[in-house]
């Protein structure tokens, strides 16, 4: 079958899902033989792992104390200009964010392509105008739309009186499967300075839809609960590359961590005593020990186009309590892969928290049914999707 030529296009070069999707999605297809090529702004850096596929990086400085909507009207203009100078000549043009969606649009709009696709990971409640703006045209200009769930498929049907297809994400388990003695959880955790230690993990950084403040009040009742037991509770916090400027929330966050008198470190851990360690951005080759250091990974996540990180955790051997928002629940069942929570209720949270940690027989069943779970979503399987979604659509355009 002949090969297409696919251009895929994301905002940024950080780990954020959408990128995550991007790159593994570009490698999938590559290996089905396609032609594959990536275009992504950078503000300096490359991608945070390696890419086997051919990519562009188009540079975008930093401009101090840019307002998000002046931000987003940049981005836009500077995608747009970098891809109208070059000459394009794609099968497939599919869009994976607003951003390079509204620079497509803009190509379109001066003859440049014909058509574009885009998947939609999830609607966000904007409230700046210029991303209202760049979201709206995002889902209505396409020719074509993708989404990663059930649940944004019907929100994409009822509010916006779309057609998407569903192609759900996808796991690298040979990255996440856990080997001999490099998957040893006491090796994983001296390397985050936290051996002896019991340890929660949350992947996505501190913002409002990954609800860390409830994580915050669920630890702060866990805590004593362990120390009271004779063992030591800590949370580590990784990720949290974003478009958006939360500083208003990170700072409620860093005074609640004040008002409850627990004690913070940045970027490593390094203190004997210390309760929450914020790491950043986690390099590539470093995320598959940060996920056999834990112990559970907690994710009250508010709103989620699929939940990718979800997925990495029970591919890891993880135990996972997340919240029981669709879609999470197309594919968590509470008690049987996961234990799910209302995510706005702490409370709960953290005593479901502690009896993952505290019930043997519970973790084993939820590690060994998550595992079983992850291993049904396959990046190739979600590329064989793509391919043949890629085909039908041309078929009907031509």
């Amino acid at each position: 079958m002949k090969s297409l030529k696919v251009a895929l296009f994301t905002y940024s070069t950080k780990p954020r899902g959408g990128v995550v999707h991007t790159l593994n999605l570009a490698e999938e297809l590559a290996r089905l033989n396609h032609k594959v090529h990536i275009y992504a702004l950078t503000t300096g850096e490359g991608f945070f792992r390696q890419v086997n596929v051919p990519y562009t990086l188009i540079p975008s400085t930093v401009v101090e104390n840019e307002t998000i909507d002046d931000k987003v009207g940049r981005y836009i203009r500077i995608y747009t200009e970098y891809l109208s100078s070059i000459n394009l000549n794609y099968d497939i043009y599919h869009a994976e964010d607003c951003i390079s969606a509204n620079a497509l649009y803009e190509l379109r709009k001066m003859g440049l392509i014909n058509f574009f696709l885009r998947t939609v990971h999830h609607v966000d409640d904007f409230t700046s105008r210029s991303l209202i703006e760049c979201q709206l045209k995002s889902i209505i200009e396409p020719e074509y739309i993708i989404v990663v769930s059930r649940y944004w498929e019907r929100q994409l049907r009822n509010h916006y009186s779309l057609n998407p297809t569903m192609i759900n994400n996808g796991v690298d388990l040979e990255k996440f499967r856990i080997r001999g003695e490099d998957g040893s959880k006491e090796k994983a955790k001296e390397r985050f300075s936290v051996n002896g230690c019991k340890v929660m993990l949350s992947i996505g950084g501190i913002e409002p839809r990954k609800n860390t403040l409830s994580i915050l009040k669920a630890y702060s009742i866990a805590k004593p609960y362990f120390k009271s037991q004779g063992e030591r509770l800590v949370w580590l916090i990784g990720g949290g590359e974003t478009l958006f400027d939360y500083r208003d929330y990170r700072d409620e966050f860093f005074s609640g961590i004040k008002t409850l008198g627990l004690k913070l470190d940045i970027h490593e851990p390094h203190s004997s005593d210390g309760d929450i360690f914020i790491l950043g951005a986690i390099p590539h080759d470093s995320i598959n020990e940060l996920y056999r250091a834990s112990d559970v990974f907690v994710f009250p996540s508010v709103k989620e186009g699929w939940g990718l990180v979800v997925l990495e955790a029970m591919a890891s051997g993880v135990p996972v309590v997340s919240s029981n928002i669709e879609p999470m629940t197309e594919y968590l069942i509470d008690g049987d892969n996961s234990i799910l929570v209302s995510p706005m209720d702490y409370e709960t949270l953290s005593r479901k928290i502690s009896r993952v940690l505290e019930e043997t027989d519970l973790r084993n069943k939820l590690i060994r049914n998550g595992r079983k779970t992850s291993e049904a979503y396959s990046w190739r399987n979600t590329a064989l999707r793509h391919s043949e979604v890629y085909r039908s659509f041309l078929e009907r355009v031509s």
